[in-house]
């Protein structure tokens, strides 16, 4: 039992005895009253009152006690918890029973080892107090010990608990003391016999040896405090303070009896303290605990009983509270602090008395080494009081006070990573030390002198060669024997005498930086204190200082080592902080006693040396002191030689004359010599003298010098300025900015000038900045340094050090650099963008000055470093010149070249290297080919001139890369702070980026528009992020960025720039190439800018979502102007309708139906009502003879729109469609007024009304499904058209007039081609009556319910009627007999117009049929069938021409396949599909018929019956059939050649321009009855093409575009009788018996066998490809890939197939074989579980959960738990489209659950083999839950309905414990063998097991055991058949039929097969597989038993 958690952590925050005293007497609930025991007569219990009342103990309280004392900490537990209960509920009567019992346990209850049997303990204590009152009076000096020990429990809430039941028994504070008082010698006897434990006394000695230790600690350290507290409480002030408030306590004790408590106390405590030896062998506890209670309790002895101490021997006390520095605990260092400074307080002669020498110090030094041993915030604040207590007499002091110093220095390397801890040990060495000097009287006493040597004596060794030398050396000094010396010897000094023993050498820690700093500020502070105390005291210090500091100067020339430097460094820091104590205090000192003597001295010897740190040292004294501190007193220059004289005083300054001739004769000079290694240390130097009073003078002194120039006309002598001298200009103006400009320094408090940029103006200065930036020559890195620092602006607040008009004229060079080399692309924009930027003339200046292109880039990209250290001197150029917006462009420019260039791939640009590899040039390989066939002479000649030309073409790469890093840099610095510019600027900048975009998109010639319209979108949004400040600014840009000319865009014109945005439509015209390029960029851009910004900013401008406009008082129903929207815009996209990566349909559709659910009078619908007014317009002034005549089918489709070539009206339908779909966006009242605006539309123009005829067909369609519906009222007034409401009887008006004009002309076929008016308003009529685009019964039913009124029947059916009379049939054959005799040519137009009128004509039959049949009669239903025939033959007469002619074109294999298979497919488009479509609609409303009942039966359709209606649904049926069959050979021919899919893709494609044509083709042949579908398979087989019915259907299934319709129906076709058996194999496989198949089977498999390693011949081809798919092609695809429908459809077929088949057939196995040879099972099951989620599967509750995985889960599920249960997937692919996750889930779950009941044994072995143990565990619980259960019931079902039942063999079932008893009899021999099966059968083996043999030998038991289990694993079927297999192979052993030498079997457990391959010269007979199996795993084709080849 280890430690408790917290122990000390608690420890650590115990209050101090007397605090924790007192809070035990403080009263916190004085209102509650206790009637105790009062008094102090004692009372006594006898042995015979106890036997008396433990009789009387209640039986529940007495077992609980009993409890309380088993060893077990939850027993004990429970029990005190129920006792704690008990004590409130039991009277006080019956308790005082008990208490003598409780007050034993409670004292063993106090000590337990567990804390929280003690706290429940303490919580029982306290109701039982608070029940028994006065009851526990006689029991109190008992418990009173333990009760007082628990107080003090180390863990707080034990202590706590404690105190409350106190508290409790004693609310009073009085009451308290009195029982403490009472009960004191008790107490003090308890505590005692406690202290005298060991671990080996302690009670419960069984337990292990550390629980009693840890038991014993806990009550030694408890009883130690508490003896600590009761020593505060008797003997200290707070009994004496209570008495004097109290006068007495209470009744009966007085004073007296208090003065008597104390008395007794202090006796026993002195023979407490005298027996444990001062606690001597306590302290000696490894518990730290312990420990700090006896500092505790002996501060208490101190207190309150010192004559303990000082009557006898001091020696021991002394010893034992003075050597406690050998404590390492820091938890105990606070306690142990307090009682030894209290105790040398008190006791000071103690230190004469300990051991000192030989005990004491070592001790002392050791635990001051240590760092206090981590206690340093504790311990060091300390260190001055036990100074200041040690008698003068005791130590030698000198020795004394360095020892000790030196310890505690030493300690530092424990304070370096916390600043509390550093700064409390500066402080406690400064308090100390300056103590001691303060004190030296207290040690010296030969007189002042002595006293004068003492101190000189600690400044030397301790501040100068312990602190400083430390310092100086950052640490690295070291300590040996005394002697502080370097690590190299270079601060050598002498040894301290001392007589103290030599300390070995030991290095001391390196410090860190900040560690450095406070000391440096520490020597300051105690060196200014001693300057305070005594100036001539520093003297010490100054001699040692100067004279090492000289040293190490000398050491730090050149070759010096590292760190001499850092000694320099050191130093220079340490005059740093000398000078900031000078500024800051005004102190004299650091300048009288150390800087001016070290300058004096220093500075000849750093001017000789040069050397860099010495000079930065003499450069930051001058900095702090200023030149003054150089104390010159003549300076004479003769001959060229200079002469310093110094003053001998240190306190005389020199004169500003012979200075200020000093500085230019000599000094000056001297820095501006040369440009070396110490020039920067030189010029700092230089800077350092500059004074106000000189400083104009000193300045252009120090600039001529620096740039060698005398006058202002300094062009000349730039161009001759040196290297050296260009990199001298850049360093002194670099340092002006850093120390003056930028303020990186300290001011100064001498001078202030130089903080002032105007004071560095100099004309000299702005023309060598401009000559600079002229050269050509900036290609040095020096220039871009001067010129930046010249320009500033590296900081936000940017400051010139030349003029402005100098700083405009150096970036206008920029601005040439950077264009010129933006010039070298050959992007076609960049010109542009150029001649945007550059000044007038400047661009052929630049063409006729062109440089090559290196040197131009390597001066842009210098130019580029220039701009970007000094990007913020713009904002000072802002206001005032024009050059700002250009040169911030001209970067932007440069970026977007580099990244156009890479991203487009123009490998001819310059700038295309912008993402390089550094060391992709180390990497070229030269190439081998290039060498071949030349000698070895001149392979070394190419070699050394292609290294040359590499070495080249490498230098030419890193110019550019370095040029492209700079730009990129500089570009990203411009847009962080762009929006920082004036207005003004920021337009401009703008304006020039937008028309360069606009460029860059239009007028680019770059075949990749899609990337330059992504890269131009990116412009487009930084642009915008960077440049625009508002919304404002947000659509001034967009209005200037598509404001384009009137080429472009094509529909709708766009507003002028500051105008309105209205729109107005454009007259169409044909366009050229290049505008239709134009354009579809154009709306490429749109689509980009409208999914970056959001289409609502993008068409709706800066109008806020939240403004309404009201249309109350307007006269239009549509809005035409809303000026803040760019409905031009929206216009533009919708007519556009498609391009390249988009659409209309998926980008604005959508966004516009969001607009159009606002409430009415918002403007975004108004916006979205002028749309529909401008599409209507412009539909009805441009729409010509379109050739799509819809079918009037609700809901209409996308392909439908598509075949609209109108751009206006296929927008507006499409547009419309979406608006009224589901009525989800507008409803009907929406659709009333649209259509009353329409009509006005139609009389406003004579000349539209004709086009009216055609585009209002396309808008009925959308809109009269809305208006047919029947409705109660309506309750809507939308406020969009502000019309009166039309109402029905206006529809039908409307449609009665369009029906009356349809019945004015003669009829349809009658019409000539001139007269298209009477067919064009048939086409108006017909659209008013909607149909459904399912057709069949749902049609007829919608047309039944719609709200048509009986004059509108009428008038259909009269027009009907005259199409069907006998004059129309007439009249049209007599047209066709005229046309065939006059022998003329029928021109495409007039087949053009024969089919217009045919279709309207279908159209018109159609709606006929849908609203009218009722009324048909004889006459009409044969004019029905006659076209519905006629049609029908055209369509599967068209149909078998292109199947025909892909057979055509790709009967030779070329390479243009695809080419003829296109043409192929082009030439059929002439055949109009519409009518094709409409023909096979009208079959579905014919065969509607079929369901109706028998009270629906009219008599039109026993009309319909007489006239062989069917016979003529037959035909129908199979050239339905046909078609469907057509269209699959087509597109499997085409698959088939040489151009493969590719070629079959084009067939498919040609399908989609159709589908709902073949949607209802589809649903017909699913419809289509037995009979016909084998006459259509037959008759596809008979055709004579290459492929045949079922490749057909394989086609369509399986299809690169498919259409699902199509797909389900070719599935349903391959799964089903009549073509199933033949649909999956490609013959009809025999259903064999078993017995048939061990009789002959054999044979088949003696062939060869290796023939399960060829392609099966039985499979067909295109089913084995899908199911060979490759796992990587398969696993890694998307969810819903087409791969994986197609894969999931082919195991569909197989499994379907395979469950069909009798289990024991010939035709199962082969199908079993296939799989096992080619099928890959594992890979089915790892594709299943991809789609099926396992974890939310796995219980059937899960279906109450809401997230799409549950869903996911449930689906496949179920599906799993159906397909298992009907041996069917048809209900989950029929459920498949369209396909989604949910789908492929549910169609996965189905697999997964008929794979399990027909081939469980792979689904076994392939579960077995998961590695993955998580994932098999989810399968398992997947298939246990929702799949098992079936299996199961399945199984026992089956063994039960089969009732095998023989001679030899019987089969029981027991269906609770899941186990099937097989009961075997032969003869004499039997046994029974049960099969057990697992819940989650199939998924684990059964488990077989013998109960019962009988005459069965062991070894063929055994074997026979083998082979069931065998069977049983291998079976992929019932256990049924499993069960009967065995029993066959038993019944062959007794027959005499040898088994298998290698599986030990007779029957075959996979294929049932006997063994028939015998060996010929063993004769052993074999399985074929288990042979073939040996010779695969072997490698070897010889006999396994004799060797013999086989």
């Amino acid at each position: 039992m280890g430690k408790q958690k917290g122990d000390g952590a608690r420890s650590k925050t115990r209050p101090s005895s007397s605090n924790l005293s007192a809070s035990l007497l403080q009263s916190e609930t004085a209102s509650v009253g206790f009637g105790g025991y009062v008094g102090s007569t004692r009372i006594d219990m006898t042995s015979t009152t106890e036997q008396s009342t433990l009789l009387d103990i209640d039986s529940e309280v007495t077992q609980h006690l009993r409890r309380v004392s088993k060893k077990d900490p939850t027993t004990k537990l429970k029990a005190l918890t129920s006792l704690s209960t008990l004590f409130r509920q039991i009277p006080a009567s019956e308790l005082c029973q008990i208490a003598p019992q409780w007050v034993f346990e409670y004292k063993r209850l106090v000590q337990d080892n567990s804390r929280q049997v003690r706290q429940a303990a303490h919580d029982a204590m306290a109701n039982l107090a608070f029940t028994i009152g006065r009851g526990l009076a006689p029991h109190l000096r008992s418990v009173m010990g333990a009760w007082w020990l628990g107080q003090f429990d180390p863990f707080t809430e034990v202590s706590e608990a404690a105190k409350r039941s106190f508290q409790v028994a004693f609310p009073v504070q009085e009451k308290r003391l009195e029982a403490l008082i009472f009960c004191g010698n008790e107490i003090f006897h308890y505590l005692d016999e406690n202290l005298k434990l060991t671990p080996q006394t302690i009670h419960d000695k069984t337990a292990p040896i550390e629980e009693l230790e840890e038991m014993h600690e806990l009550v030694v350290s408890s009883s130690l405090l508490a003896l600590a507290s009761l020593l505060d409480v008797f003997i200290g002030t707070y009994l004496q303070r209570s008495a004097s408030e109290n006068g007495c306590f209470s009744d009966g004790l007085d004073l007296k009896n208090a003065a008597k408590a104390r008395s007794s106390a202090i006796t026993t405590a002195e023979k407490i303290c005298r027996t444990h030896k001062f606690f001597q062998e306590i302290l000696k506890s490894r518990s730290s605990r312990v420990r700090s209670a006896v500092y505790q309790v002996l501060l208490s002895f101190v207190k309150y009983v010192p004559q303990v101490f000082s009557e006898g021997d001091m020696k021991i006390p002394a010893s034992i509270v003075l050597g406690s520095f050998q404590e390492k605990d820091p938890t105990c260092h606070s306690s142990m602090w307090n009682m030894l400074l209290f105790f040398t307080g008190k006791f000071p002669e103690a230190w004469r008395a300990a051991p000192l020498q030989k005990v004491i110090l070592p001790r002392l030094w050791c635990f001051l080494r240590r760092g206090c041993y981590g206690s340093q915030q504790a311990s060091y604040p300390c260190l001055l009081p036990m100074l200041s207590s040690m008698p003068p007499g005791t130590i030698s002091a000198e020795q004394f006070f360095i020892d000790f110093f030196r310890s505690l220095w030493e300690g530092n390397s424990m304070c370096l990573h916390s600043l509390a801890d550093r700064v409390a040990l500066f402080r406690a060495m400064k308090e100390c030390f300056m103590w001691i000097v303060n004190n030296a009287s207290r040690y010296v006493e030969d007189g002042l002198c002595s006293i004068e040597n003492f101190r000189v004596r600690l400044i030397e060794c301790i501040i100068f060669k312990l602190l400083w030398y430390d310092y100086i050396t950052k640490g690295k000094s070291y300590i040996n024997n005394g002697a502080l010396v370097d690590k190299d010897g270079a601060l050598a000094t002498k040894s301290i005498q001392t007589t103290a023993q030599n300390i070995q050498v030991k290095p001391l820690p390196n410090y860190p930086k900040s560690f450095m700093q406070e000391l440096g500020n520490y020597i300051i502070e105690i060196l200014s204190s001693i300057s305070t105390l005594d100036p001539s005291l520093l003297h010490a210090f100054s001699d040692q200082f100067q004279i090492e500091s000289l040293k190490i100067i000398q050491l730090s020339g050149d070759g010096a080592s590292l760190e001499c430097n850092q000694h320099m460094d050191q130093l220079s820091e340490f005059f740093s902080l000398l000078g900031t104590r000078l500024m800051d205090k005004g102190e004299n000192w650091p300048l009288v006693y150390l800087a001016r003597p070290f300058a004096a001295k220093s500075f000849p010897l750093i001017k000789s040396m040069g050397s860099p740190p010495a000079v930065t040292l003499l450069s930051i004294i001058i900095s702090f002191f200023g030149p003054s501190v150089l104390p010159l007193e003549s300076f004479v220059n003769k001959g060229g030689e200079s002469h310093v004289q110094f003053h001998t005083s240190y306190n005389q300054e020199c004169q500003p004359e012979v200075l200020l001739q000093f500085f230019k004769n000599n000094l000056v000079k001297w820095c501006l010599c040369m440009y070396d290694y110490s020039t920067s240390s030189r010029l700092d130097l230089l800077l350092a003298f500059l004074e106000d009073a000189y400083f104009q003078s000193q300045w252009d002194w120090i600039f001529g010098c620096a740039a060698e120039v005398e006058n202002e006309s300094v062009e000349e002598d730039v161009k001759t300025l040196s290297s050296d001298r260009i990199t001298l200009l850049a360093t002194l103006m670099e340092k002006v900015r850093y120390k003056f400009i930028d303020k990186k320094v300290l001011k100064k408090s001498r001078g202030m000038l130089g903080f002032e940029a105007k004071n560095w103006y100099s004309m000299r200065l702005d023309a060598v900045a401009v000559a600079i930036a002229r050269r050509n020559t900036l290609k040095n890195p020096s220039c871009v340094q001067f010129l930046r620092c010249v320009l500033g602006g590296a900081e936000e607040d940017p400051v010139l050090l030349i003029s402005k008009e100098a700083a405009r004229l150096v970036i206008e060079e920029l601005l040439k650099h950077l264009t010129s080399a933006l010039m070298e692309s050959p992007i076609a924009w960049t010109k542009y963008a150029s001649s945007l930027i550059l000044p007038n003339g400047i661009e052929d200046c630049l063409q006729t000055n062109k440089a090559s292109l290196d040197e131009t880039l390597q001066i842009a990209n210098f130019s580029a470093q220039v701009l970007d250290g000094s990007l913020f001197c713009l904002k000072v150029l802002d206001d005032n010149f024009e050059i700002v917006p250009h040169i911030l462009a001209a970067p932007i420019f440069l970026d977007w070249e580099t990244r156009m260039s890479y991203k487009s791939g123009l490998s001819s640009s310059s700038l295309d290297l912008w993402e390089i590899d550094d060391e992709a040039f180390d990497k070229i390989d030269i190439g081998s080919a290039h060498y071949q066939g030349k000698s070895t002479d001149e392979i070394s000649i190419d070699q050394a001139d292609e290294g040359t030309a590499h070495d080249n073409a490498q230098e030419q790469d890193d110019i550019r890369l370095g040029f492209v890093k700079s730009v990129q840099a500089l570009r990203s610095r411009i847009t962080y702070f762009c929006k920082s510019f004036s207005l003004s600027s920021l337009n401009r900048l703008r304006w020039v980026l937008i028309e360069t975009i606009r460029c860059a998109v239009f007028q680019e010639d770059v075949c990749e528009a899609q990337k330059i319209v992504l890269m131009c979108i990116e412009w487009v949004m930084e642009v915008m992020d960077h440049t625009c400040r508002d919304q404002d600014e947000e659509q001034q840009m967009l209005d200037h960025l598509l404001f384009l000319s009137d080429d472009c865009p094509s529909w709708a014109k766009p507003p002028a720039l500051g105008e309105s945005k209205l729109s107005t439509l454009k007259s169409i015209n044909v366009p050229s190439e290049a505008d239709k390029n134009m354009h579809t960029r154009f709306v490429m851009f749109v689509e980009r800018i409208g999914l970056a910004l959001g289409k609502d900013k993008l068409l709706f401008g800066s109008l806020t979502k939240t403004s309404h406009i009201t249309m109350e008082n307007t006269s239009n129903p549509i809005r035409n102007e809303i000026s803040s929207c760019r409905i031009w815009l929206a216009v533009e996209v919708l007519c556009t309708w498609k391009w390249p990566g988009g659409s209309a349909v998926e980008y604005l559709l959508p966004f516009l139906c969001e607009c159009a659910k606002k409430d009415p009078g918002h403007p975004q619908q108004i916006m979205v009502n002028s749309i529909i007014n401008i599409l209507f317009t412009g539909a009805l002034t441009n729409s010509a003879l379109d050739n799509f005549y819809p079918l009037n089918a609700w809901p209409i489709s996308a392909e439908e729109v598509d075949k609209i070539e109108e751009p206006f009206l296929r927008a507006l339908v499409m547009l419309l469609a979406v608006l009224f779909k589901d009525g989800s966006v507008w409803t009907k009242p929406d659709a009333s007024r649209l259509l009353h605006y329409f009509q006005k539309k139609e009389f406003q123009n004579v000349s539209t009304v004709n086009n009216f005829t055609r585009i209002i067909p396309h808008i009925l369609q959308i809109l009269v499904p809305i208006l047919r519906k029947r409705t109660v009222n309506l309750e809507e007034n939308n406020q969009d058209f502000p019309l009166a409401e039309l109402d029905t009887g206006n529809m039908q008006k409307n449609t009665c007039q369009w029906l009356q004009r349809g019945l004015s002309g003669p009829p349809l076929i009658l019409c000539q081609m001139g007269q298209p008016d009477i067919e064009e308003w048939v086409r108006v009529a017909v659209s008013c009556f909607p149909l459904r685009s399912v057709g069949g019964m749902e049609t007829l039913m919608m047309a039944s319910a719609a709200n048509i009124s009986t004059q509108e029947r009428e008038l259909l059916l009269a027009l009907f009627q005259k199409q069907a009379s006998q004059e129309a049939i007439s009249g049209y054959h007599a047209l066709a007999a005229e046309r065939r005799a006059s022998l003329a040519t029928v021109s495409n137009g007039d087949i053009r117009w024969e089919q217009a009128r045919e279709l309207s004509l279908a159209r018109l039959m159609a709606v006929a049929i849908g609203y009218c049949w009722q009324e048909f009669g004889e006459h009409e239903w044969v004019f029905v069938l006659a076209q519905l025939r006629k049609w029908l033959e055209s369509v599967v007469g068209h149909m078998e021409e292109l199947a025909e002619g892909i057979h055509d074109a790709t009967r030779v294999e070329v390479d243009h396949t695809i080419e003829y298979v296109e043409k192929v497919v082009n030439g059929s488009r002439d055949f109009p599909m519409d009518l094709a479509e409409t023909t096979v609609f009208v079959f579905s409303l014919l065969f509607g018929f079929h369901n109706l009942d028998g009270a629906e039966m009219t008599s039109s359709l026993n009309f319909l019956k007489a006239v062989n209606w069917e016979r003529a649904e037959i035909r129908a049926f199979e050239d339905i059939l046909r078609l469907f069959f057509a269209t699959g050979l087509a597109e499997s021919i085409a698959s088939s050649s040489c151009s493969g899919k590719a070629a079959g893709a084009v067939i498919a494609l040609s399908r989609q321009r159709d589908v709902r044509f073949w949607e209802n083709v589809a649903a017909i042949v699913l419809c289509a009855p037995s009979r016909a579908r084998e006459a259509a398979m037959r008759a596809a087989d008979l055709w004579g093409l290459r492929k045949g019915g079922i490749n057909a259907l394989y086609a369509i299934l399986f299809s690169v575009h498919p259409i699902s319709s199509l797909q389900w129906a070719a599935y349903n076709f391959l799964s089903t009788d009549p073509v199933q058996p033949f649909g999956v194999t490609k013959e009809v496989l025999s259903s064999q018996s078993e017995e048939s198949t061990a009789e002959n089977g054999e044979a088949d498999q003696t062939t060869d066998m290796d023939s399960s390693s060829e392609e099966p011949s039985f499979v067909r081809v295109e089913l084995h490809s899908v199911l060979q798919t490759p796992p990587s092609d398969l696993l890694k695809s998307h969810l819903t890939a087409d791969n994986r429908v197609r894969y999931l459809l082919g195991w569909s077929l197989f499994l379907t197939r395979l469950q069909a088949v009798p289990s024991l057939s010939a035709a199962r196995e082969r199908m079993v074989q296939y799989i096992q040879d080619f099928g890959s099972p594992s890979t089915l099951l790892d594709f299943l579980f991809q789609h099926i989620p396992l974890k939310q599967s796995s219980s059937p509750g899960l279906k109450k959960k809401g997230n799409a995985a549950v869903i996911e889960a449930t689906s496949a599920a179920t599906a799993a738990r159906q397909s298992a249960a009907t041996n069917s997937l048809s209900f989950a692919v029929e459920a498949l489209w369209p396909i989604g996750i949910e789908e492929m889930a549910t169609l996965a779950g189905a697999v997964y659950g008929l794979m399990l009941r027909v081939l469980p044994t792979y689904v076994r072995d392939w579960f077995t083999s998961l590695r993955d143990r998580s994932a098999a565990s989810s399968i398992e619980a997947f298939t246990t839950a929702w799949c098992s259960p079936q299996l199961l019931a399945d199984e026992f079902s089956q063994i039960q309905a089969a009732g095998i039942a023989d001679e030899t063999l019987s089969i029981k079932a027991n269906r609770s414990s899941r186990e099937v008893i097989a009961i075997y009899k032969k003869e004499e021999a039997g046994m029974d063998v049960v099969i057990r099966l697992p819940s989650c059968y199939p998924l684990r083996a059964v488990d077989v097991e013998c109960t019962r043999k009988l005459g069965v030998s062991e070894n063929r038991l055994r074997k026979w055991m083998l082979s069931m289990a065998a069977f049983v694993r291998n079976q992929n079927g019932a256990i049924a058949e499993a069960v009967h297999i065995w029993k066959r192979n038993i019944d062959r052993e007794f027959e005499g039929v040898e088994e298998c030498p290698i599986c030990y079997s007779i029957i075959h457990t996979t294929n049932h097969g006997l063994p028939r391959l015998a060996c010929k010269t063993c004769k052993h007979k074999f399985h074929s597989a288990c042979l073939y199996k040996w010779f695969s795993t072997s490698h070897k084709s010889t006999c396994p038993l004799c060797q013999t080849p086989f």
